[in-house]
């Protein structure tokens, strides 16, 4: 399992590529998009840190 501090980063540019989503293609208001896009980012760090990248097998070993 990778380490945590690249599942940020990962986490962090799925958020910055959903805020563009969101503000360019789907026209959304910016502050609205910012909003959603740190909350699902947040959600996808989350999971990255108790699953890793694939499908939930077993919670990491670091967390326990």
């Amino acid at each position: 399992m990778e380490r945590g501090l690249m599942m940020l980063l990962h986490s962090l540019l799925i958020g910055l590529l959903l805020y563009v989503i969101m503000v360019f293609l789907m026209k959304q208001p910016a502050r609205i998009a910012e909003d959603r896009s740190v909350l699902l980012g947040a959600l996808v760090l989350v999971y990255m840190v108790l699953f890793g990248h694939g499908l939930p097998k077993r919670i990491n070993r670091n967390i326990m």
